[in-house]
């Protein structure tokens, strides 16, 4: 992970640091168990991004090295890693490959993928422990739904609820599909955003996507909504094509 994305993760997962307690298996949270769930959370994730780099540095360094009819092109998620079927295509490629040092190589990436669905199952085991999350919609944004829960969740005035929402950091841009958590206990509001069911993560939207669209927009004179324009690149299946090289700009 590089230090711009180990930032924006840290800090997200400080915002959910001030909240003093949740329910968890029935007894109260402290703020010190907190404290480490969001550590652990933090070294999971970096985990996942530092093998995700191993995958590419390796697919790279073959493609380097073997004629174009023998380039291995797979799509990896920013999140997930290889899908199955990625990972059966990949099976398919180095059985016929014939370079034993080649398939040495390739079959490096099923250890590291594996070890992806293990750091993601115990992230996912300390999410679980939260609150449950907002599904985030097209059009809503991050002040409108923290606002909407002080208020209808623990009947805040608007004015009591906006002067408590204005204490912590918010996320400027949400997209349809993210996860937004949150939670009120003694005057102290937290909340952070995960990707939930999205097609990209917080970090790779903040990061990369919407300085490029954004960019790419302006240049070209166009007004669009900026969410049509990530669904046209959705559709297109170009969202992630030079993530790489993206990440290193």
């Amino acid at each position: 992970m590089t230090r711009i994305d180990s930032a924006l993760f840290r800090n997200i997962l400080l915002l959910a640091a001030i909240v003093l307690c949740t329910a968890c298996g029935g007894k109260q949270m402290s703020i010190e168990e907190f404290q480490n769930m969001a550590r652990e959370a933090e070294e999971h994730s970096e985990s996942i991004a530092e093998q995700q780099s191993e995958i590419r540095d390796i697919m790279q360094s073959y493609n380097q090295t073997v004629g174009a009819d023998r380039k291995l092109a797979l799509i990896l998620d920013p999140e997930t890693g290889l899908s199955e079927d990625q990972l059966a295509r990949l099976e398919e490629h180095i059985d016929s490959e014939t370079d034993e040092s080649c398939q040495e190589l390739l079959t490096q990436i099923f250890v590291l993928q594996a070890g992806i669905d293990t750091q993601r199952e115990e992230l996912h085991e300390i999410t679980a422990e939260l609150p449950e999350p907002h599904r985030v919609a097209r059009g809503e944004n991050h002040y409108t739904l923290c606002m909407n829960y002080l208020m209808t969740e623990h009947q805040l005035s608007r004015h009591r609820a906006d002067s408590i929402v204005a204490r912590v950091a918010l996320s400027s841009d949400i997209i349809e599909g993210f996860h937004v958590w949150y939670l009120y206990q003694n005057d102290v509001f937290g909340t952070f955003v995960t990707q939930g069911d999205a097609h990209i993560s917080p970090t790779v939207f903040a990061k990369v996507v919407k300085k490029n669209l954004l960019e790419q927009a302006r240049k070209q004179g166009r007004h669009e909504a900026f969410e049509s324009i990530l669904d046209s690149l959705k559709r297109s299946g170009a969202l992630l094509a030079n993530f790489r090289d993206s990440i290193s700009q």
